[in-house]
């Protein structure tokens, strides 16, 4: 996934803190974009969140509430409401 055009493709130092498992100058947003969302997704806060949906397509994010294994429940369910996607049980 490339990031929408006009961006960095390095994760702002703000949002670093959510990648402390991994060296954040090592992940760009050109390769790691699923799991810089998935990140940003479960831990990031309002900030974070804003500057994803500025930086990635709605629709990569969408694919990624639907198929990605790495988002919690509690995550996916939001997401899923926010996108107005659920599925029914």
């Amino acid at each position: 996934m490339k990031p929408r055009s006009g961006h960095n493709h390095e994760i702002p130092e703000q949002f670093r803190k959510y990648f402390w498992d991994v060296d954040p100058f090592a992940l760009s947003l050109e390769k790691s974009s699923g799991f810089i969302a998935e990140r940003i997704m479960n831990f990031g806060d309002q900030e974070a969140i804003k500057w994803l949906l500025t930086v990635l397509d709605t629709e990569f994010i969408k694919s990624l509430v639907a198929d990605s294994r790495n988002l919690t429940p509690k995550t996916r369910n939001y997401w899923q409401v926010m996108f107005h996607t659920q599925k029914n049980s």
